[in-house]
C-alpha cells in the first residue's frame, strides 16, 4: 500500500482571515515559542514530550484534546474529509452554553495543580477560544519563567491547520513509529488496559488511523513549521534528535538534559498507566511485541494494509534535507526479511 495524501482544508469559523500578530494582543508574551507535539497514539509522544520537558526554560502540560471538544469532526478527519464550517457553527451554536465548562475543563485536565490551573475568559467563537487556551498556556509558562512550552495531545494532528492559522508562530513537532509497533502496542494495551476503555476500534480502525496519520506526516514534511521526527531516530541519532530538540526550543544545544522543575504536568500514572516509563525523559529502546501480539495470517493482511514505513522513511528523509540523519531511523526497525520491502 502506497502512502496516501489527504488535504484538511479547514475553513474559518466566522468566514474571516487568518489573526494576526495584532490580532494576539492578548497573548501576553509575543515571544513565547509554542510548540505542538502530535502524532497517532502509541508512537512514541509521550517520551519525545518528557525530553523536551527535561530542558530548561521548557514548560510542558498533560493531554488537554481541547481541539476534540472544541470543533469534533475527528471521524471525519480520519476519513481524509475536511472538517466543514457548517458543522463548526453548529457545534458551537448548539454548544455555546455548556462551552466554556467544557474548554475549561480541557485546560484543567493539564494541571496536576489545581492552583496552577489558570482561568479561561468567556467567548463566543471558536478562533477566539482558540486564541484563549494559547493565552493560558503562555500564562503558565510565564508564571513559571519559561519561554517555551509544549502542548501535546496526539490527536491534535487532526487539526494542525486549523492551529496553524490561528496561532502565529506555532511549530508542529510530528513523532512517527513503524506501524507494525503501533499497531502492536495499541492492541496490547487495548487489552491490558481495558477498564480504561483506551486504544478501542479493533485492528482495521488502528490500521485506518495510522496510514491517516503518516499520509499527514509527509504532507507537511516541506512545511518550515512542520518537524517530523521518527521515533527510532532517538535511538538512531540520539546527538541529532537532542540538536533538533534544543533547536525547536531556542536554547543552547551544548546544556545537558537534566529534572527539570518546569514542567508542571506530563501524565497522571494512576489514570495513564501506560506512559508509566515514558515520563522521566530518558528513552528506552521498547521490546518488539508485533509477533508475540499476532498471529502469522494476521500480521500478513496488516502488512498487506499499512503502509510502507521504509517509503515514510524515504519521503520524509527527502522533504527534510536539513535533517539527513532521519534516514538512519530504519536502523533499529525489526522487520523480517519477508517484510523488509513492505507488502
Amino acid at each position: 500500500m502506497t502512502i496516501d495524501d489527504h488535504g484538511l482544508g479547514y475553513p474559518y469559523e466566522d468566514g474571516s482571515g487568518p489573526v494576526t500578530n495584532t490580532d494576539m494582543k492578548d497573548i501576553p508574551n509575543a515571544s513565547m515559542r509554542r510548540i505542538f507535539l502530535v502524532g497517532c497514539p502509541r508512537s512514541g509522544t509521550t517520551v519525545v514530550q518528557a525530553v523536551l520537558a527535561s530542558l530548561p526554560g521548557v514548560m510542558s502540560f498533560g493531554e488537554t484534546n481541547y481541539l476534540l471538544r472544541l470543533l469534533g469532526q475527528f471521524d471525519r478527519w480520519l476519513r481524509g474529509d475536511p472538517v466543514t464550517e457548517r458543522k463548526w457553527r453548529k457545534r458551537l451554536r448548539l454548544a455555546k452554553r455548556k462551552t466554556h465548562r467544557v474548554m475549561q475543563h480541557s485546560i484543567e485536565s493539564a494541571f496536576e495543580r489545581a492552583e496552577d490551573v489558570p482561568r479561561l475568559r468567556r467567548h463566543w467563537s471558536g478562533r477566539a477560544y482558540l486564541r484563549e487556551f494559547c493565552r493560558a498556556l503562555d500564562l503558565a509558562s510565564q508564571a513559571q519563567g519559561c519561554h517555551c512550552w509544549v502542548e501535546k495531545t496526539p490527536d491534535h494532528l487532526a487539526y494542525v491547520d486549523v492551529l496553524a492559522r490561528e496561532i502565529p508562530d506555532a511549530h508542529f513537532l510530528h513523532v512517527v513509529r513503524n506501524g507494525e509497533d503501533v499497531l502492536a502496542s495499541a492492541i496490547d494495551g487495548q487489552m491490558r488496559y481495558r477498564k480504561h476503555e483506551v486504544f478501542e476500534g479493533g485492528i482495521p480502525h488502528w490500521v485506518e488511523r495510522w496510514n491517516r496519520a503518516v499520509g499527514v506526516h509527509v504532507q507537511h514534511a516541506q512545511d518550515a513549521r512542520h518537524t517530523v521526527l521518527p521515533f527510532e531516530c532517538l535511538f538512531a541519532a540520539p546527538d541529532e534528535v537532542h540538536r533538533l530538540l534544543c533547536n525547536l526550543a531556542g536554547i543552547d544545544e551544548k546544556l545537558v538534559p537534566g529534572r527539570s522543575g518546569n514542567r508542571l504536568h506530563i501524565a497522571d500514572l494512576d489514570e495513564e498507566p501506560w506512559k508509566r516509563g515514558s515520563t522521566e525523559g530518558i528513552p528506552r529502546l521498547p521490546k518488539r511485541k508485533f509477533e508475540r501480539v499476532f498471529g502469522p495470517d494476521t500480521q500478513l493482511w496488516i502488512r498487506a494494509h499499512l503502509a510502507d514505513y521504509r517509503q515514510v522513511i524515504n519521503a520524509l528523509a527527502l522533504a527534510q534535507p536539513g535533517l539527513p540523519w532521519i534516514a538512519s531511523a530504519m536502523d533499529v526497525v525489526t522487520l523480517p526479511k519477508e517484510a523488509a520491502g513492505g507488502a
